[in-house]
């Protein structure tokens, strides 16, 4: 009968000591956060990336290609259409069916030269026809 009660007191010593060897380090570790952050903030200049303008063209084109084209929305695809012009981009909103896409293009603009990108995309062999709106 004696052994309980000391073993009852024995896990409580044990229970406390270990409560108090995880409070310490805790608090030292929530001090110093507290401690650092302004020095963080005064001395870390933000340095996020300048913005990025709204592209000067941009159109909505439904396209139409041919049954021969396996994917009209794999992304390399899509880059093939633009063929050698920097600068523009062909984003997917939607696919209709198996060889009706809709698609953005954007880029740096004039108005003339989106539609030059728009007539090289016809001269293409995989395109049927694009509709722009």
């Amino acid at each position: 009968m004696i052994n309980l009660p000391i073993r009852r007191v024995l896990r409580a010593d044990v229970l406390e000591r270990m409560r108090r060897q995880l409070v310490r380090p805790a608090a030292a570790l929530a001090l110093v956060a507290w401690l650092a952050l302004p020095a963080l903030l005064i001395t870390a200049p933000s340095r996020a990336d300048p913005p990025i303008g709204a592209p000067v063209c941009s159109m909505r084109l439904s396209i139409e290609v041919t049954p021969d084209v396996p994917d009209p929305t794999d992304p390399g695809f899509l880059s093939s259409l633009l063929g050698n012009h920097p600068g523009y981009q062909l984003f997917l909103l939607g696919k209709i069916d198996d060889t009706h896409v809709n698609l953005q293009l954007q880029g740096p603009g004039p108005d003339e030269r989106c539609r030059q990108v728009v007539d090289s995309m016809r001269n293409d062999g995989r395109v049927s026809s694009i509709d722009v709106s």
